[in-house]
């Protein structure tokens, strides 16, 4: 019994550590995008809800006029959102559908930001964004550490092969 629960909080701390790393990943990477682009404030990649924020502001020249002062705040609020709602769960149960609504929105709006970054910096992201859908995200955490030095694309140059 005592090698199970060791076992399992071998595997909990495991889990823990690589979720830290991963994070670090991503925010030193889209630090560096921010910094790239001038972006103020670009600290904010490394505060876990603002880093919507500084992705968005990442991709802002990359995405519909319409969108652009929209995104970095939608996707902060989504975020943001999420937290009372796991907190009413406990309380009124079927809000669940709610909440796994709001995750689905904020999900697909993070794919769509990371698809921008990497049809900004790489030649590759339609690949980078199918294996980021398959993993749900880790592709894409790890993919932006990678591509953070890389050279942005021209906004009309599409990968042509």
């Amino acid at each position: 019994m005592e090698a199970i629960i060791l076992l399992l909080l071998f595997f909990v701390l495991f889990i823990f550590a690589g979720g830290i790393a991963l994070y670090l990943l991503f925010a030193f990477g889209l630090f560096r995008l921010a910094n790239r682009n001038e972006i103020a404030n670009a600290w904010l990649a490394f505060i876990p809800i603002a880093q919507y924020y500084t992705l968005g502001m990442v991709v802002w020249d990359r995405v519909p006029a319409g969108f652009r002062d929209v995104l970095p705040w939608l996707m902060i609020g989504l975020a943001a959102a999420q937290i009372p709602l796991m907190l009413v769960e406990f309380i009124f149960p079927p809000i669940i559908i709610v909440s796994m609504l709001l995750s689905f929105a904020t999900l697909g709006l993070m794919m769509y930001a990371l698809f921008e970054v990497f049809r900004k910096y790489s030649d590759q992201y339609v690949i980078l964004l199918v294996f980021s859908i398959v993993t749900l995200g880790l592709v894409g955490i790890i993919a932006t550490f990678v591509i953070r030095n890389n050279e942005a694309r021209p906004v009309n140059q599409e990968h042509t092969a």
